[in-house]
């Protein structure tokens, strides 16, 4: 039987490795991320946005979240992957049960990357949804691609 606490931090858990991973598919799309050592999983995303929805300010601090989210994302793969045994299974954090191949520490590491992840997308002023919505958007605008690249230099 799960406690309410756990079930809040598991569904925590599932936004954040959501976000994690729309992360790095963003970067493999838009060319902004070099080097990806794990696979990436297909997302698929019910809503559309359009990308003149997204101000400058909207932009900015998506790019800001990037370029913080990505570097951990690589670590923590990195991580998970050495305390379960090279084993790196295809993690997503929406999706708790994509964990239940990891280990106990492994667990933990991914879980705290994924809460980390939240908590860098709220220092941004991004919603989990919003993050998503810019994410999908980008994936498929290469001008908004443009847009949010400019600002990561």
């Amino acid at each position: 039987m799960t406690t309410p606490h756990a079930r809040r931090n598991t569904v925590r858990l599932s936004r954040l490795l959501f976000i994690g991973i729309t992360t790095s598919l963003l970067g493999i799309l838009a060319g902004i991320v070099p080097d990806f050592t794990a696979q990436q999983p297909s997302l698929i995303f019910s809503n559309a946005a359009r990308a003149d929805e997204f101000s400058d300010t909207d932009l900015r601090n998506y790019a800001a979240a990037l370029m913080q989210i990505e570097p951990l994302r690589q670590s923590t793969l990195a991580q998970v992957s050495r305390a379960n045994n090279g084993s790196l299974p295809n993690l997503v954090c929406n999706q708790p049960n994509t964990m239940e191949a990891l280990n106990s520490e492994a667990r933990s590491l991914f879980i705290r990357y994924c809460n980390q992840c939240e908590s860098i997308a709220a220092s941004r002023g991004l919603s989990i949804e919003r993050f998503n919505q810019i994410t999908q958007a980008v994936r498929s605008n290469p001008q908004l691609q443009n847009r949010v690249r400019s600002f990561m230099n």
